[in-house]
Formats: structure tokens, C-alpha cells, sequence
């Protein structure tokens, strides 16, 4: 178990505590952007943008 006072993800997966997880580390960014990428991903349909390799 961590020592600190937060969860470590390991062990809100184990504990089934991923939503309290999910609020102790809230992350910053476009949250729609990131999933519209995931989904293209997914699908295989990931296309490059420009300035890319």
C-alpha cells in the first residue's frame, strides 16, 4: 500500500477505487481532442499531420 496520501493506480485498480484515483490526479489538457485521437487509433485511421514524419 503507498505510504503517501494518495492512491497509486495499481492499487485503485485492485481496490476498485479508480474513480477516486481519477479525482486525486486530475490531469490538464483537451480532453475531445485526446479521445477523437484514441478513436482514430483505434481504428486505424490514424492520419498525419502536418509538420509530421
Amino acid at each position: 500500500m503507498s505510504r503517501g496520501k494518495h492512491l497509486s493506480l495499481e492499487e485503485a485498480r485492485k481496490l476498485g477505487k479508480l474513480d477516486q484515483f481519477a479525482k486525486e490526479h486530475e490531469a490538464e489538457g483537451d480532453e475531445k481532442a485526446f479521445d477523437d485521437a484514441l478513436k482514430r487509433i483505434a481504428q486505424g485511421k490514424l492520419t498525419k499531420e502536418k509538420g509530421t514524419k
